[in-house]
């Protein structure tokens, strides 16, 4: 065989494993560990209102605890989704290993109200609360877990308790008159939420509507 005739071969089949090899890296990426965002959380469209006051967290729907945070559900295109089961025994063993940092309780919380597991989110609020007392918007995302497990008295119970440490927090202003007017029917409470809140912003979303429910439901 001739000298050239070899070279060519070998050039060819170089050429066809690294074509291969290239092949099966694209079918086959890697995942590096700096892919994955952070837990946290963002509210559900048919919850009340939390967020920070101020931020764009304010609107109807937005979590109060993450504004401005990935979601765990947020994954680049193509990312293989990432195991709740996994997640939540990750943020346990944080809560454990540091059991007087009220961020891996809070963390949990959020990811697990984001599943709509609003029963097994309420301890980890508390146990957040416990240590941060004064966290007004993990306070308010309380008081929306119990409401969307339709105990508005309880919800109403800790909306209250965010504005004595907030008496501005204008999403918890507009979650309270909400849970008044639907939920514990205490038309009182809900008419000074609303003047409150309407003093402090009154473009303030859904607020319009909530003062036509309201008049409503005065009336009847």
């Amino acid at each position: 065989m001739k000298k050239e005739t070899i070279i060519t071969a070998a050039v060819f089949l170089g050429v066809g494993f690294l074509a291969g090899y290239v092949y099966n890296a694209q079918r086959h990426p890697a995942t590096p560990a700096s892919d994955v965002p952070a837990p946290a959380v963002s509210q559900p469209a048919d919850a009340p209102a939390t967020g920070a006051t101020g931020d764009a967290s304010g609107a109807p729907g937005m979590s109060s605890s993450s504004a401005g945070a990935a979601t765990p559900g947020s994954l680049p295109p193509g990312h293989p989704p990432i195991d709740s089961a996994s997640t939540v025994k990750l943020l346990e063993n944080q809560a454990a290993a540091r059991p007087n940092d009220p961020v891996p309780p809070l963390e949990l919380a959020n990811y697990l109200y984001d599943q709509k597991q609003f029963e097994q989110a309420i301890p980890w609020y508390q146990k957040a609360l416990a240590l941060d007392p004064k966290n007004v918007n993990a306070r308010t995302d309380l008081g929306t877990s119990y409401y969307s497990l339709g105990r508005a008295k309880e919800a109403a119970q800790e909306y209250q308790k965010s504005l004595e440490v907030d008496p501005n927090h204008q999403p918890t202003l507009y979650n309270l008159a909400l849970v008044s007017v639907e939920g514990t029917h205490d038309l009182a409470v809900a008419r000074d939420a609303l003047a409150r809140l309407t003093r402090l912003n009154p473009s303030y979303p859904g607020l319009d509507k909530l003062k036509q429910t309201l008049g409503a439901g005065s009336k009847q």
